[in-house]
């Protein structure tokens, strides 16, 4: 019959083993900017512009993981009207005033841009 003292070591040494095996399973997801959208910024002069994005990568070490997913802060403001590949076509609405463009891929890598109202 096991003390309590092996008990309570033997239940140390699991907590001990288990987390040397979680400091060795990382998470592949990235929260830098990994993704570049061309242009950057674009500033509009009208309600309706339109502007065409391009996705390209920033560094050279990972591939994007295709279809990406592009989306708007403030779709009142304007909208991703359509999407394929590499590229999406934002336009503007009735209704004056910033808005972020975001692009992530199936890996969760992000980018964004700005389109600004003036």
């Amino acid at each position: 019959m096991k003390t309590m003292s092996a008990w309570v070591s033997g239940g140390l040494t699991m907590l001990v083993l288990a987390g040397l095996v979680l400091v060795g399973c990382e998470s592949t997801k990235t929260t830098d900017n990994v993704i570049t959208i061309n242009p950057a910024s674009v500033t509009v002069t009208n309600d309706w512009a339109t502007v065409v994005f391009t996705a390209s990568l920033s560094s050279t070490n990972i591939a994007l993981a295709l279809p990406l997913v592009w989306s708007v802060s403030d779709p009142a403001r304007g909208t991703i009207r359509a999407s394929g590949g590499l590229t999406a076509i934002y336009e503007g609405k009735n209704l004056g005033g910033n808005n972020t463009i975001t692009v992530k891929d199936q890996g969760e890598n992000e980018g964004i841009a700005a389109v600004i109202r003036e």
